[in-house]
């Protein structure tokens, strides 16, 4: 009943990628959103790329530097303390983590 030459062939499937074994989840940024492959910056439970590890305000690379969160917001010391306002009769102290 067929014509000479053909063949009987099945529609292609697609197929969802699924995660290979061993295959590492790559974290996001949290600032410019985008996966960061290579070095990590990570501060309490975010990620950043070294070059998005800045200040909210002024961009100052907080590399080396120390940074604070303020809302969730990381920011260099000055731009913290300016957010941070003591109540009135009281002084601002820094505290650094124990290592």
């Amino acid at each position: 009943g067929r014509p000479v030459g053909t063949r009987s062939v099945k529609a292609p499937v697609t197929k969802i990628p699924t995660a290979m074994p061993g295959a590492q989840k790559v974290p996001l940024c949290d600032k410019c959103g985008n996966g960061i492959l290579g070095t990590v910056v990570k501060a309490r439970d975010k990620y950043r790329h070294p070059e998005c590890f800045v200040c909210s305000d002024c961009n100052l690379n907080l590399k080396q530097k120390g940074y604070f969160f303020v809302e969730g917001q990381l920011y260099c010391e000055a731009h913290a303390r300016a957010r941070m306002r003591p109540p009135e009769g009281y002084e601002t102290v820094t505290v650094y983590p124990k290592c």
